[in-house]
């Protein structure tokens, strides 16, 4: 035999005779009549029988350094204390076996939600409702306030206002105070003995708990004579059960064997020995010889335990090792996930999403959508993936202006199902269409350039000849001279438009020039002077002539040329445009109105976005108006547009006035 196996055979038999004498002490102690047992209790049915068959052991978790109610005791190492005893009676009025796990006491709330207990002694409360059902009353219990002795600005509970207070992490007295008594500082500590002690430290004001927990550490410390208790007590409530909100069967069991424990008076029993009011006589005590077999039997089953701790301290070192290098892996691979700019969304097999990186958990806080079990239909962007096509080509789409490319992966985990990557690729196709644009504009300005040129040689011989012709040939012939002073006058405006096309290729990027602006715009609009002939536009300029303006001549030259554009673009025939010009302190207002065919209410606030665009296929990329937007901003501007179908559209911009 194996010495592990025969440690395991002394144990069982060291536990089998200290529970028999525990069980002789407690029938002598209480002498319990089954006759009357019998008589008042009310009977558990056949399908709650079956019910705790089918639980076995039921766990009751509650808090580890609460004396006199549950706490483990630093002699003797034992957990005990009145709620432990009150639960030891439930467990025999039920007949079901009850196990003890003692814990921090935000620990013990936070096991009972999770699963890991079944039951916990608690305060009801509102907002403990979301989570617990809770039983019958089982005691009362008062919370008081502790401060400093020579402190004079807290005398009542409300004088907390504006003061530092040390409350348990997870305590009832938390929500309490937050929901009653305005602007106090909560210092979350461990448990009350923590908080007494960071009352000495000076780090709080005062100290709030249950009125014989806290009055037993102010002894256990030696600090009566330095603090003192509020005459008002914070509050005075019931003490229930709490079990987790969807076993409402328990709690009807529990409430079963609470109200016996009642009608027997074991509550009244069980509040007389720890707090020794009115105590009963036992009627037997307990043998000296019994009492010390029964300290052999604890010393012994003590070393059983260490022995049994020994031999299970390697592999419990090992098993932490192996568990850190898992957590550090997880912990390694989490921080990579979340550093990917793309989205990451893992989807069970009932298309619900289960995780996500950090990237796509801070969009969908900016979209207001929640993911928490949550459907993948059921989150916008998401609606464009299809799972039928589960391969590692990529997928486009377009949501909300942008260019998106996904993936999707097939996972072969029990809870996980599907991979989704998503990458927004919209700078991607932007840089594509303004690379493209940019080509475009160069090899423009260089054929503008060319020909420029190239009209220029032979309008300097037309102006030349006519020059010979007006002052050798047809001198003094009215009619010749005319015609000659027509053809000069068309040279000079045709030398014009050469000028502009030469100034528009030469522009330098973001170089801030001193122009004049009424001169400027004529440029420009000069440059579109047939199409607004073509269609009978009448055009208005209001500026004056002496606007000097310092800015950007390209950025000037895009913005006006887009919207012109576009204006063009949305008059079908006889219609206005019109540009007024004003200064404004230290503001340049601009007001770009046209009598188009304006723009409707759903697609004003995406008429910035790039790509988008109403027109046909071929008249246009959707980048005009996204140019206009970038090119105000790169200046310093501000635009807005009012729009109004059938009537027009106005673009009204602002622009620091930078005098020149």
């Amino acid at each position: 035999m194996t010495n592990k196996k025969l440690v395991l055979i002394i144990s069982i038999i060291t536990i089998i005779v200290v529970l028999i004498a525990s069980n002789q002490l407690i029938s002598n102690k209480y002498d319990l009549n089954l006759y009357e047992y019998i008589n008042y209790s009310i009977p558990i049915s056949t399908e709650e029988t079956n019910y705790l068959s089918e639980k076995g052991t039921l766990y009751f978790s509650s808090d580890k350094n609460a004396p006199p109610f549950a706490y483990i005791d630093k002699n003797s190492g034992q957990y005990k204390g009145l709620v432990l005893d009150y639960v030891n009676a439930l467990s025999i009025e039920l007949g079901v076996d009850i196990e003890f796990d003692a814990q921090v006491w935000e620990n013990v709330i936070n096991s009972v939600i999770s699963g890991d207990s079944d039951m916990c002694d608690i305060f009801p409360s509102e907002e403990r409702m979301k989570n617990f059902i809770f039983s019958e009353p089982i005691y009362r219990l008062r919370a008081i306030v502790m401060t400093d002795k020579k402190s004079y600005d807290i005398v009542y509970a409300y004088d907390l206002s504006g003061h530092t207070v040390a409350i348990p992490a997870g305590d009832y007295a938390y929500e309490y105070i937050n929901e009653n008594i305005p602007n106090v500082k909560i210092f979350e500590t461990f448990d009350l003995l923590d908080s007494v002690k960071a009352f000495q430290e000076g780090k709080v004001d005062a100290v709030v708990g249950d009125e014989p927990v806290l009055i037993h550490f102010i002894d256990e410390l030696g600090i009566n004579d330095n603090v003192k208790i509020l005459d008002s007590v914070l509050y005075d409530k019931e003490v229930s059960i709490g079990v987790k909100r969807d076993d409402s069967q328990l709690v009807n069991i529990l409430n079963k064997g609470i109200l016996n424990l009642k009608k027997k008076n074991s509550v009244e029993k069980i509040h007389q020995k720890w707090f020794g009011i009115s105590a009963p006589i036992l009627k037997y005590k307990v043998p000296e010889k019994l009492m010390l077999v029964l300290i052999i039997l604890f010393n012994g089953l003590i070393l059983i335990f260490v022995g049994i701790a020994f031999l299970s301290y390697t592999l419990k070192i090992e098993v932490k090792k192996r568990t850190d290098d898992l957590n550090r892996s997880r912990n390694n691979l989490q921080l990579t996930v979340d550093s990917l700019s793309s989205f990451l969304i893992i989807i069970d097999e009932n298309n619900s999403v289960i995780n996500e990186n950090k990237s796509f958990s801070e969009y969908l806080k900016k979209q207001n959508v929640s993911v928490e079990k949550n459907n993948y239909r059921n989150i916008p962007i998401l609606n464009h993936i299809d799972i039928g096509q589960r391969s590692s080509s990529e997928n486009e789409f377009i949501f909300n202006g942008k260019y998106y490319v996904y993936t999707i992966s097939e996972l072969n985990y029990e809870d996980s199902k599907y991979l989704i990557v998503i990458e927004d690729i919209t700078d991607k196709k932007l840089s594509q269409q303004q690379i493209l644009q940019q080509n475009k504009m160069i090899a423009l300005g260089q054929l503008a350039a060319g020909v420029a040129h190239e009209i220029r040689n032979p309008l300097g011989i037309i102006q030349n000849y006519c020059y010979i012709l007006k002052t050798y040939i047809f001198k003094e012939d009215p009619i010749a001279e005319n015609s000659i002073d027509v053809i000069e006058s068309s040279v000079q405006r045709v030398d014009k438009i050469v000028n502009n096309l030469l100034n528009f290729s030469h522009m330098e990027n973001n170089k801030l020039t001193c122009i004049n602006l009424k001169e400027s715009i004529l440029n420009i609009i000069s440059l579109e002077n047939k199409i607004i002939l073509k269609k009978n536009i009448e055009l208005k300029i209001n500026c004056n002539d002496d606007i000097k303006f310092i800015t950007s001549i390209e950025s000037l030259n895009h913005i006006f040329l887009n919207l012109l554009s576009n204006s063009l673009d949305s008059i079908v025939d006889f219609g206005k445009i019109s540009i007024d010009f004003k200064v404004d302190n230290e503001f340049l207002i601009i007001d770009f109105k046209d009598t188009g065919t304006g723009i409707s209410k759903e697609n004003i606030e995406r008429i910035f976005n790039p790509f988008y665009t109403t027109k046909k296929v071929g008249q246009g990329t959707g980048l005009g108006l996204y140019i206009v937007y970038n090119e105000i901003q790169k200046i310093g501007g501000e635009i807005q547009v009012y729009s109004e179908l059938g009537i027009g559209t106005t673009f009204k911009m602002k622009f620091p006035f930078l005098k020149g």
